[in-house]
């Protein structure tokens, strides 16, 4: 137990050089165009596999089709979530390979439309980082799992209703500029 007064904070390997841990949760977050976040989940263990079919399975409920796009970083990455994915109707699977890649798989990571799927997902990092930045999620001021959550959903509400805001004073000017 890392504190006796918030028994779910963890210990984040961090894998990168200059913060080899740090200590906190790791949440997931699902994001559509417009960057408009629908769903979140604080993971119990820092294991994003199984992470991506999670997100397309949502996204089916959520809008009752698959997206035409999945794209993840290379912990999301398994044989099985891009075949279910490329079975259940998505068109990319953007999601890079671990470890020594066959020629065959970096003919496909290199396709043009391979690597422009994979650069609209660095998009999320950039969410990530405004969350943190701008909607406090770098240190939560709740106690307690329930908490968290709350911090966490009310922090990407936030965010998610300015965009929206954005998007419709974008809509505005273009109709005005017509």
């Amino acid at each position: 137990m890392l504190s006796l007064f918030e028994p779910h904070t963890r210990i984040i390997p961090r894998h990168k050089g200059g913060a080899p841990v740090e200590f906190g949760r790791q949440i997931e977050l699902d994001e559509v165009e417009g960057g408009i976040v629908t769903r979140f989940q604080i993971l119990e263990h820092p294991d994003e596999h199984g992470q991506g079919l999670q997100a397309l399975e949502h996204h089916r409920h959520l809008f009752g089709h698959p997206p035409w796009m999945l794209a993840g970083d290379r912990g999301v990455h398994s044989a099985e979530t891009e075949v279910q994915a490329l079975a259940a109707g998505v068109e990319v699977v953007a999601i890079p390979a671990v470890g020594k890649i066959s020629p065959l798989r970096q003919a496909v990571e290199g396709t043009r439309r391979w690597r422009r799927a994979y650069r609209w997902r660095a998009g999320i990092e950039g969410r990530i980082a405004s969350l943190r930045r701008d909607y406090g999620l770098r240190k939560c001021d709740y106690h307690g799992q329930d908490g968290m959550e709350r911090w966490i959903g009310f922090s990407i509400l936030a965010s998610n209703l300015r965009h929206i805001a954005q998007a419709q004073v974008i809509k505005k000017a273009k109709k005005q500029a017509a």
